[in-house]
């Protein structure tokens, strides 16, 4: 008899699972207002958000953004438009790292480490769709 150590046991199929099924609904929309919170609360990206006539329909929005972008399904078809509403908002591109420093320090505070980092890569991209688009 021959011991051969590089013998394959097979592995049960690996499940992927959505980030939305990992942090739960009721956390993404926490963490959405938590940030919106902090964002109003800042003096350089607080008056952009200030002037929205329904922040709380917005914060909601934005909820269904996330959850639908984290692999979640929702009632209906949702229209975001992410660009068309920034175009016009005159970003800048301290304004997007001030977004993405917030952003990042509520999913720090919020969410443990390894879903904080998973949700802030997403906010990268889209950071980075709005830095081709609409960032002056």
């Amino acid at each position: 008899f021959v011991f051969c150590p590089y013998i394959v046991t097979p592995h049960p199929p690996r499940k992927l699972q959505p980030l939305c099924e990992k942090i739960g609904r009721a956390r993404v929309t926490h963490v959405v207002q938590r940030f919106y919170a902090r964002l109003l609360a800042d003096a350089e990206l607080g008056p952009y958000f200030a002037r929205l006539p329904d922040l709380d329909a917005h914060v909601a929005h934005i909820v269904e953004f996330w959850w639908i972008a984290m692999g979640g399904k929702t009632a209906g078809t949702p229209v975001f438009d992410m660009v068309g509403r920034h175009a016009p908002l005159g970003i800048t591109e301290a304004h997007l790292q001030r977004w993405l420093m917030i952003f990042a320090q509520t999913l720090d505070d919020e969410l443990p480490e390894a879903l904080a980092a998973q949700w802030l890569t997403m906010a990268h991209g889209i950071a980075e769709r709005l830095r081709a688009a609409a960032v002056r």
